[in-house]
């Protein structure tokens, strides 16, 4: 019995099949099917668009991206096994499935960004390397209708009609508010074996966290990630709200983001992440920081997508990083090392917004960790106490500069290859166009009765 078969005998009574590729932005598209067409999918016969990869923010494709030719063909849209399974926040019983997008012959559509980041992987395996990673994801619950002008609203407080509007980190009060809410997304993870392993109240009023367990899979772990955000989203939607993972949807309050956690194995499965007696990297762990280090300017557009992202990073900020630092337990460098025992030792990345693309997020990690390595870059020292105070802002980029860093970078260009970095560039280059010449209400009203 093949895949499909035994998937649909075990669940009796599905209705709908929903096909989910990954665009360069990170966001699920795809299709409905019915049930049969999943038999079909296993055996090579779903189609998509190939330019469907390559879409801008606004769902449409800017020019020049390299994969928009006469007459738009089709890509093969290979079924992810694991990511088979029921979804529990439909109203009609409806089973998903993740595909990647290879042309007739089997090879890799270069702008598909899961094959990016098998591509990256396939550099470690070569050299013995297992990378280990896990995300925490911070996002916002808002409510359902918005302002007037758009903006969006704190969530009201059950059962009240009032709106949170204090900090409160960690208060298990609010937790306990929306647990209904985290309940659906608990339920549904563990349906869709996604490794959700904690949730907590973050630094803002309605914003939460939720990490996923690390494990040695990461092509499954960024997919997982994937799939956790759209979850979320679609659990909110359950209780007359809105999850959001935008990075800064209220300016006065603190942002969202995409902390990575990664240690590497060798081929027998220890841990090359070692520190001394002072709690200073060693070897591998100190060439692995340092390539890091040296790389997050040329792979920050990656780290941060999207125009709304480079809110995050403020001169005076406590929690999004801006500097090019790492410390022992300090949440104000870029990479921090959690305080762990020798088989649990690692590094933390701190720069990455949660509206990112999981994929190239860690596609980017894994790739400047790996230079670091190949390199033998050498570690600078440990900060200790706040790093904004103690070194230049390198990553107070704007978009355009942060683009223009990837677009012309080496490494860039070596890891994810010249017609992804090509096509990244155009979707990018059309939206940051696109925002500068949209006259903004805040514009309107600040010039528009006075001069």
């Amino acid at each position: 019995m093949n895949i499909a078969d035994k998937f649909l005998q075990l669940n009796p009574g599905v209705e709908k099949i929903e096909f989910i590729y990954v665009d360069i932005n990170g966001i699920p598209r795809g299709k409905w099917a019915s049930p049969n067409t999943l038999t079909k999918a296993f055996k090579g016969g779903l189609r998509m668009p190939i330019s469907s990869l390559v879409l801008d923010i606004w769902g449409d494709n800017p020019p020049n991206t390299g994969l928009l030719k006469a007459g738009d063909g089709d890509a093969i849209c290979v079924p992810v096994e694991s990511s088979l399974g029921i979804t529990d926040w439909n109203n009609r019983k409806t089973a998903q499935c993740l595909v990647s997008m290879e042309d007739y012959l089997g090879e890799p559509i270069f702008a598909d960004p899961r094959h990016i980041l098998q591509g990256v992987l396939n550099k470690y395996s070569e050299l013995g390397l297992t990378p280990v990673m896990a995300p925490e994801l911070e996002f916002n619950l808002i409510d359902n209708e918005l302002l007037p002008n758009g903006h969006p609203q704190m969530p009201i407080k059950p059962g009240t009609n009032q709106r949170y509007r204090d900090v409160q980190l960690l208060d298990l009060d609010e937790m306990e508010d929306f647990e209904e809410f985290f309940t659906l997304v608990e339920r549904s993870a563990n349906t869709l074996n996604i490794p959700s392993e904690t949730a907590i109240k973050e630094c803002a009023p309605g914003q939460f966290e939720i990490n996923l367990l690390h494990h040695e899979d990461v092509l499954l772990m960024a997919d997982q990630a994937f799939l956790l955000k759209r979850l979320i989203k679609n659990c909110a939607k359950q209780f007359g709200m809105n999850a959001t993972f935008m990075a800064k949807p209220f300016p006065e309050q603190a942002g969202n983001g995409m902390h990575v956690h990664l240690s590497i194995l060798d081929k027998d499965g220890n841990n090359l992440f070692k520190v001394d007696e002072n709690k200073q990297p060693l070897s591998v762990f100190a060439n692995s920081i340092a390539g890091l280090l040296k790389t997050t300017p040329d792979f920050l557009a990656f780290y941060a997508m999207n125009s709304n992202s480079y809110r995050r990073f403020l001169p005076n900020a406590n929690m999004a990083p801006t500097t090019l630092s790492w410390g022992n337990e300090n949440r104000t460098a870029l990479i921090r090392l959690p305080e762990a025992n020798e088989q649990s030792t690692r590094l933390e990345f701190r720069a990455a917004s949660a509206d990112a693309n999981p994929y190239l997020v860690f596609a980017s990690i894994l790739s400047g960790t790996l230079s670091g390595i190949q390199n033998r870059d050498k570690l600078t020292s440990e900060t200790i106490g706040n790093a904004n105070k103690q070194h230049p802002p390198a990553l107070q980029l704007t978009w355009k500069e942060a683009l223009n860093n990837a677009n012309n970078s080496n490494i860039v260009e070596h890891f994810f290859g010249k017609k992804f970095q090509h096509s990244f560039n155009c979707i990018k280059e059309y939206e940051i166009n696109r925002f500068e010449s949209t006259i903004t209400d805040f514009e309107y009203s600040s010039y528009l009765k006075r001069l």
